[in-house]
């Protein structure tokens, strides 16, 4: 069989399973019975669905024209997508029917992070985030989260204060009323769950970009409580990474 004729079929076979996946996700109602129904159902209720609306339903009109039907399960092929199309689209049809946890992908998990006590002297920790490149220091007690520590922080404590002495007996204890999540003037912090997806997150990036505050960081715990252990931290630009 040649290439192209393989292109084909790897195509056809990839919509066929995409849409019996819908299906099943739809519990077979017949008010979503073709395609581009379930794309649009399944985009309501799905971030990942969501996420590849338009170049599903352009991969379905794809699929219309390289086939000609002569009924159910008996086609003749009658043009050939090509082969990035063709990955592209298989790529998606993994993604849709397993959508990649941003705690297995994209975050940094916390046994990775740099992270920081109340008694930690503020110049130790911008050295270490100067020189490790990082924006964002987790502050932990007792494996709580208190608290981030930014470059943000020392600016607004500046504009309060006047000043700022950072000689080692200067620690984060000093910052702890601007170091709560909610204290940030211009960053936004949020929880998620585990199990969100890197389209969650991106969902959420998304809809805060609109607000006064930028969102910085959303820090993962089991179900998305701040009180709860800290397991991971997916920066923007973890999720601009994510992105494709």
């Amino acid at each position: 069989m040649r290439e192209e004729t393989n292109n084909a079929y790897r195509f056809i076979r990839a919509y066929n399973e995409l849409d019996h996946f819908m299906d099943l996700k739809l519990n077979r109602d017949s008010r979503y019975n073709s395609y581009y129904q379930r794309i649009i159902e399944l985009s309501k209720r799905d971030s990942t669905f969501r996420k590849h609306k338009l170049i599903l339903h352009s991969f379905g009109e794809l699929r219309n024209a390289i086939v000609h039907d002569f009924g159910r399960d008996n086609m003749e092929i009658i043009a050939e997508p090509h082969l990035k199309q063709v990955e592209l689209f298989e790529r998606i049809l993994r993604e849709v029917m397993d959508p990649p946890k941003a705690l297995d992908t994209i975050a940094v998990r916390f046994n990775n992070l740099y992270t920081a006590s109340m008694e930690a002297p503020v110049r130790e920790v911008m050295t270490n985030m100067t020189r490790e490149g990082f924006s964002y220091v987790p502050v932990m007690e007792e494996g709580r989260m208190l608290g981030v520590f930014s470059d943000e922080t020392i600016f607004q404590y500046v504009r309060q204060e006047g000043f700022v002495d950072i000689r080692k007996e200067f620690r984060l204890k000093d910052l702890a009323s601007y170091l709560t999540v909610e204290a940030h003037e211009k960053e936004a912090f949020q929880f998620a769950s585990r199990k969100e997806s890197v389209a969650d997150l991106e969902e959420r990036l998304v809809n805060t970009s609109k607000g006064e505050k930028r969102l910085e960081v959303v820090f993962l715990t089991e179900n998305g409580r701040p009180e709860e252990k800290l397991l991971g931290m997916v920066t923007v630009w973890d999720l601009a990474k994510g992105s494709f």
